[in-house]
């Protein structure tokens, strides 16, 4: 099997951007149990149908990459419906990843997307740095199983960093991702759905002040991209293993009714006000674990941004809303 630069796991909302950026650069193949990702079909690679769960199929499938981007997770809601299968999905597929990566000699490189919420979701105090460490009881009950899986993934990660030490695992710490594909169930794509048909924008009682952080789509290709270059240009160092921990989101953390807030301001001025929907907060009559000022206890150091990937501003939450609402209302005119 031929050698190749970049394997993209999962091709999903993530996956499949980082598949089309990547692949303007490099030679990309990704991989899915679906064979024919929808969010594939405009971007020109070449794609393996394979369940990571397998161990001998994902080798035989994978080949001989550069670099392996692992992007592939069962998530929220889906995580609570099929544990079984979210167990081997995220902990056996990334435990066989991280495997392959150490006994495949062409390969220098794991990337995992990791995720903000392993710090938790309240309650906050000191700065959060690569360092902060792992609250998955500070998150709500729907998210717990969500979290302890990244948590997972990065213990495994870290643990082959130490055991390859010609290798380099790399933990991206994405904030939550917006973009045009942004998963269906994302509040985001919710509130901009909705409000675009004119329906009132609903975020809930019980969560409207939890402080989120966000990334745009586009600089989470840059950021991946970057650092793929230095790994193919430079090797993989001699960092340790927290040198391979990046917290990639915008340092500003906004709440979920102030998220409300900027797609109501989008709409009406992308639909030049023909459009101007209500915002209702919906009591669902769960506790209240979020109050107003916990968003000024959260406080970020991403100094690895600018020096590590380049990158020298992040696109804010509301640019990223306002872009992805001009689109849709372009796509309509």
């Amino acid at each position: 099997m031929r050698p190749y630069d970049v394997a993209i796991i999962g091709a999903g909302f993530v996956g499949s951007a980082l598949a089309g950026h990547l692949s303007r650069y490099y030679d990309v193949v990704t991989f899915d149990v679906v064979p024919a990702p929808p969010l594939l079909k405009d971007v020109d690679v070449e794609h393996r149908t394979c369940d990571i769960t397998r161990f001998d199929e994902v080798r035989d499938k994978l080949g001989k990459p550069r670099v392996v981007i692992h992007t592939a997770i069962i998530q929220i809601p889906a995580i609570d419906e099929v544990k079984e299968r979210a167990y081997e999905v995220n902990v056996l597929g990334t435990q066989n990843l991280c495997r392959l990566v150490k006994e495949t000699p062409e390969t220098s490189a794991l990337i995992l997307t990791g995720t903000w919420h392993v710090f938790g979701e309240r309650e906050y105090g000191g700065v959060i740095d690569v360092s902060f460490g792992y609250r998955p009881d500070k998150v709500e009950d729907r998210a717990k199983l969500y979290v302890v899986s990244k948590m997972i993934q990065e213990g495994l990660m870290r643990f082959y960093d130490d055991i390859a030490s010609e290798k380099t695992y790399n933990i991206m710490r994405l904030g939550t991702v917006l973009g045009e594909h942004m998963p269906e169930k994302a509040a985001a794509n919710i509130f901009i759905t909705n409000g675009l048909k004119g329906k009132p924008i609903t975020p809930y009682l019980h969560s409207m002040y939890r402080p989120m952080l966000y990334i745009a789509i586009d600089d989470v290709c840059k950021a991946f991209h970057s650092r793929i270059k230095e790994i193919m240009d430079e090797g993989t160092g001699t960092e340790t293993s927290e040198r391979h921990i990046f917290n990639l989101f915008h340092p500003k953390p906004i709440t979920i009714l102030e998220l409300a807030e900027i797609v109501k301001e989008a709409i009406i001025l992308h639909t030049t006000g023909k459009v101007n929907p209500e915002i209702k907060v919906v009591d669902k009559g769960l506790p209240i674990l979020f109050s107003v000022g916990d968003k000024r206890a959260m406080h970020t150091d991403i100094g690895d941004i600018k020096g590590f990937f380049k990158i020298e501003a992040l696109k804010s939450p509301k640019e990223a809303i306002f872009e992805i609402v001009n689109g849709r209302c372009a796509a309509h005119r």
